[in-house]
């Protein structure tokens, strides 16, 4: 296949490829991005090929080869193998396009021009299309079942030979999220509509995006990121619609508990019969340390709903096994879900095209037309339970400790050795024993809509969703502090709000609140905070009154008092930030979800006050840390990025702010690219507030940043990607977007051609490709 395209690249590396048809384009794109982020897709690559243990080794605790084991066990080269045999034929073309123009760089540039940690490697090599179906696999189950390979890896019956275990936790303490607004005709100044899109995601290793502009002539103009490795726009926008993505609440898998014959672990009870768990035995390929290699073997064992898992502390027991059932393997959808997207003129044909594909695996969709229109949904695949089996979990997750344990990971645990618990199959459904389109939530509006990680029920500051199927988010449960935020914003309640005539919002007024760093929980309870302080007859505690009643509120780089306040809040749980607990005088209210928790709650008549310890116990943390409570934001939360230290705004999930940045929180990455070096951790804190020896060194939090709306030309823009374009820290597009980003400083997204022919950093290349090349 012959390829022909124009790469031009704008301020900060931004990518503009334009093409005469949509494989040109998509091979431009992915000739472009090989030159920011080629070894991190050679690394997934090698990973999803079960060839890692080849390359490195059996790893720390054996985690390579229990990946390699655990990929294989999941069955993804067959599942790949089947796309690329009956994937559409435009969606083929493309994938082939992605693997052509990687290739094509990798010929033109060779492996000494890659980032200093794999420079040179004989690994990085060619990839072909079923590579990248293996990759794309492995995408679909990002919120899913790549988050527990290593313990499908290890999963083996009692008897069977020992091996080393993963030394981590099931599911890391991670916090993935995002915030996503839409605002229709009726709320903003030119009745037209504008999204705000704010995904959180890793600043290293894969799960990035990478900033691009895809052309053809009369058939694609679309503007937004795509995930590193991945063809098309993921989050972005065309001329007449925009569209964000957050992490949905809902499960997409579930670990399904198995009671064994005692006689043989590898049958279960299934009802009134016992079944035999089926097994196939793999082999791979592991490097020594004396260079030379050996081939192992492991029997991989599956029962009806999947493979099974190596639960840490409970392990594959004589009585009792867990086996993985997940709804997005075989999700085979979620291309041609992207490129139809893409196209969209309107929120309502981007609809039909989330209803017709039913491909989005594991988030949120949040968007807005030029019209004014505003659509929210959870799309997202969902297992099918039966109204009593939901009603039990349901009611499980507050009663039954086993089942509290898993969900408290996010993870939805059933007894798998119930018949009633089996997924539903509906005819309506794509994926067998998932949910039909009909039943799951949305709103349609022309105010506002938004998500912030919390499940489905309350979209907008009033308007609440009906109860959707269980395993969609539990209903009716207490919203994070963050999610309150972002709501008390969008009803214009927040220090910032909408300015225009009316209380109408405009764009510069949504770009201000994105980024304005107020806490909700200080404007709620700061006061009295301080107060209660002061009573208290305590001279630390009047000194850290003093401190609190000169912040800003605020988590800018300049305000002092922000950590003071930060520390002091991680002194209490997170049920306690959402529930009341002993920190808030009314509680959580299902009838007012966004205002309660509310008030100080009072000091006990007897004992020590909590609020009191709180407040100490943050003097002492940040006294270990060695910093002052009065510290500028600035110089303790940073991030080193190319040997600079850059100073960050932002807070975590504990402050109750909308922007999101902060050393903790990041999804767990499956990639080898070296992270920079944290500080020592201080026992009970680090794992809260991300606090260490060297302060807060963050590695997470906003990644794309947009504003955009609407005028009669088209969609008009602002934003940054944080992180920058390049994953080489030698390149001079990996730090300098997150200095914009210290700064406040969005630029615009250049969407119209003389916008980008005037972009005074403007490069063109023209890249050309035939086979015989």
């Amino acid at each position: 296949m012959d390829y022909e395209c124009e790469i031009r690249r704008t301020t900060h590396g931004v990518a503009h490829i334009r093409g005469r048809s949509l494989p040109d384009v998509i091979f431009g794109q992915a000739y472009a991005i090989a030159a920011d982020h080629l070894a991190t897709i050679a690394d997934q690559v090698l990973k999803v090929r079960s060839e890692r243990s080849a390359v490195f080794g059996r790893g720390d605790a054996d985690c390579h080869v229990n990946s390699d084991f655990g990929y294989l066990a999941m069955g993804i080269t067959p599942w790949a193998e089947r796309m690329a045999a009956t994937q559409p034929d435009h969606v083929v073309a493309v994938v082939e396009a992605y693997a052509a123009g990687l290739n094509r760089w990798l010929a033109d540039h060779g492996t000494d021009a890659l980032p200093a940690w794999c420079r040179g490697a004989e690994w990085v090599r060619p990839i072909d299309p079923l590579d990248l179906f293996r990759l794309y696999a492995d995408m679909a189950l990002m919120a899913s079942g790549r988050n527990v390979a290593e313990f499908v890896g290890a999963a083996q019956p009692p008897g069977a030979p020992p091996g080393a275990r993963p030394n981590r936790p099931l599911v890391d303490d991670d916090r993935p999220g995002s915030n996503g607004w839409a605002l229709g005709g009726e709320v903003t100044e030119d009745g037209r509509g504008v999204v705000v899109a704010n995904p959180h995601f890793p600043w290293y290793g894969d799960g990035r995006f990478w900033e691009c502009h895809l052309s053809v002539p009369g058939e694609l103009d679309v503007y937004g990121v795509s995930l590193v490795g991945a063809p098309g726009v993921q989050i972005g926008f065309n001329r007449d619609v925009a569209w964000t993505h957050t992490f949905s609440a809902g499960h997409r898998f579930t670990f399904n508990s198995l009671s064994l014959d005692p006689d043989d672990p590898t049958r279960y009870r299934f009802g009134d019969e016992m079944r035999q768990m089926t097994s196939t035995v793999h082999s791979i390929e592991v490097a020594r340390e004396d260079g030379s290699t050996e081939m192992l073997e492991r029997t991989m064992w599956s029962s009806q709903y999947g493979p099974m898992l190596d639960v840490p502390l409970l392990g594959w027991s004589d009585s009792l096994a867990f086996s993985l059932a997940d709804l997005n393997h075989g999700n085979d959808r979620f291309l041609a879900q992207y490129l139809a997207m893409d196209v969209a003129d309107s929120v309502e044909s981007l609809r039909e095209a989330v209803r017709q594909h039913q491909g989005l695996p594991w988030v949120n969709v949040i968007a807005a037309d030029r019209s004014g229109e505003v659509w929210y949904a959870d799309p997202s695949p969902t297992p099918n339970l039966r109204p009593e089996a939901e009603a039990r979990f349901d009611a499980a997750v507050a009663t039954d400790p086993v089942t509290m344990l898993f969900y408290s990971q996010r993870v939805a645990v059933l007894d798998g050795s119930d018949p009633e618990n089996a997924w539903l199959e509906d005819p309506g459904a794509p994926l067998r024993g998932a949910v039909p389109a009909e039943r799951l939530p949305e709103l349609r509006t022309r105010t506002v809509a938004f998500n912030s990680n919390d499940p489905y029920w309350v979209p907008h500051p009033v308007i609440r969703l009906e109860r959707a199927p269980v395993l969609c988010g539990l209903y009716g449960r207490p919203l994070s502090p963050r999610t309150r935020m972002n709501a008390t914003v969008l009803a214009g309640d927040a220090p910032s709000g909408p300015t225009a005539e009316g209380g109408k919002w405009t764009r510069g007024d949504l770009e201000q609140a994105l980024l304005d760093n107020r806490s909700l929980l200080a404007e709620l309870l700061l006061d009295d905070v301080i107060q209660r302080c002061r009573d208290a007859d305590d001279d630390r505690l009047t000194a850290a009154a003093d401190v609190l009643a000169a912040w800003d509120r605020a988590f800018d780089v300049d305000s002092r008092g922000a950590v003071l306040w930060r520390e002091f809040l991680a002194g209490f749980s997170d049920e306690d930030l959402r529930r009341g607990g002993s920190l808030f005088a009314v509680p959580f209210d299902v009838d007012d979800p966004i205002v309660t928790p509310c008030g100080l709650r009072p000091a006990p008549a007897e004992g020590p006050d909590p609020l009191h310890t709180a407040m100490l116990a943050a003097l002492d943390v940040l006294g270990r840390a060695g910093i002052a409570p009065d510290a500028r934001l600035g110089e303790v939360q940073f991030i080193d990025r190319s040997g600079e230290r850059i100073a960050l705004h932002g807070a975590n999930e504990v402050e109750g702010i909308v922007n999101v940045v902060a050393p903790i929180g990041a999804m767990r990455g499956s990639d080898l690219e070296p992270k920079p070096a944290g500080g020592d951790p201080i026992p009970g804190r680090t794992e809260r507030t991300g606090l260490c020896s060297t302060g807060y060194p963050c590695t997470y939090g906003a990644s794309i940043v947009m504003v955009v709306g609407f005028d009669d030309d088209g969609p008009l823009g602002r934003g940054l990607l944080t992180y920058g374009q390049s994953g080489d820290p030698e390149s001079p597009h990996h730090a300098d977007q997150m200095r914009e980003f210290s700064a406040k400083r969005l630029r615009p997204l250049l969407f119209h051609e003389a916008d980008i022919a005037a972009d005074p950093n403007l490069t063109s290349d023209t890249v050309r490709h035939t086979e015989e090349s």
